[in-house]
């Protein structure tokens, strides 16, 4: 296990035991009764990565048995014939007009937040993640990005570099990159705060923008731009074009935001492009709708008549 993710692991777990079971060496009863009581208030997604973290650390602690117990254990609001409801999905925002975006930097400046400004530089102009931002590095007018996923164990993937040609847009880059390189914040209070300080700035809204939020305003501006479907993926950081498609809307995106092209020499040819179609949401009945008995002869004529229509 990666060192990162294992202290992930254990930082979680021993809240979990000191909170929810009241202990720190918590029984397998204790464990699989604290996670009965909390999975209606997770998303089925969290609790199998709880349930898979716990059955780790039972295992590294050499609890056999214990970790046996709990890997079999069913969540209960997702097990067959369950009248639990399941935890809405929180709705993100994708789209971030100009105005919120320059109105939130100058909230965060006047507050003090100025790593938190600087984040919202960099995923707004570049679309970068928040795991990328402290290695950006400006020369001259390019910017590198050392792509923050991982395809395979030590191996970075996505890594760009980009071109920008407007010296006010790059001298906000390079502050912000240069903020974030010295931020001893971690990237959990970074996000935190700026969750904190958009819900202060508007009060009244139900829904708030992320860091993520401007990732899709990036990539929709892209879109509504024109941008090759590759050139798009290199931008974004994404290893295959497919990753990409689901960011971002040509429809709500601004085409006079597109400030960055890819350095020359670029090679763009790792990008991999599938074969088939993503097929998100393919199989999956949305609803149903039933035809009054009264209408169906009609619409079984409208039927005919377009069957006839694609014979002919």
């Amino acid at each position: 296990m990666h060192p990162t993710t294992l202290q992930k692991t254990l930082t979680r777990t021993s809240n979990f035991y000191r909170t929810r079971c009241g202990e720190p060496d918590p029984s397998s009863a204790q464990i699989c009764a604290a996670l009965l009581a909390c999975a209606p208030d997770l998303r089925p997604n969290a609790f199998s990565t709880l349930k898979s973290q716990i059955v780790s650390d039972q295992l590294a602690r050499g609890h056999l048995e214990a970790a046996a117990d709990i890997r079999q254990l069913t969540n209960p609001v997702t097990a067959p014939g369950s009248t639990l409801a399941r935890k809405p999905k929180p709705r993100a925002i994708k789209k971030v007009p100009k105005e919120d975006a320059e109105q939130l930097f100058k909230h965060l400046r006047k507050q003090g937040h100025d790593d938190e400004a600087a984040a919202l530089t960099l995923a707004y102009f570049l679309g970068a993640r928040p795991c990328e931002m402290r290695t950006i590095v400006v020369v001259g007018n390019e910017v590198k990005i050392i792509g923050g996923k991982k395809s395979a164990t030590l191996h970075r993937g996505a890594d760009r570099t980009l071109i920008i040609d407007i010296p006010k847009i790059l001298k906000a880059i390079a502050w912000a990159a240069k903020r974030l390189a010295k931020s001893e914040r971690s990237n959990a209070a970074i996000r935190d705060r700026f969750r904190t300080e958009c819900r202060a700035l508007w009060p009244r809204r139900k829904k708030h923008p992320t860091l993520k939020s401007f990732r899709h305003n990036f990539s929709s501006a892209q879109k509504a731009a024109g941008v090759d479907t590759v050139a798009r993926a290199y931008y974004m950081g994404h290893q295959s074009t497919a990753s990409q498609e689901v960011y971002g809307d040509p429809r709500s995106g601004d085409a006079s935001q597109t400030h960055v092209k890819p350095a020359a020499g670029a090679d763009l040819s790792k990008i991999r492009t599938p074969k088939n179609s993503p097929r998100y949401g393919v199989g999956r009945v949305l609803d149903r709708i039933e035809i009054p008995a009264s209408a169906r002869r009609h619409w079984g004529q409208i039927g005919q008549r377009v069957d006839q229509g694609k014979e002919t």
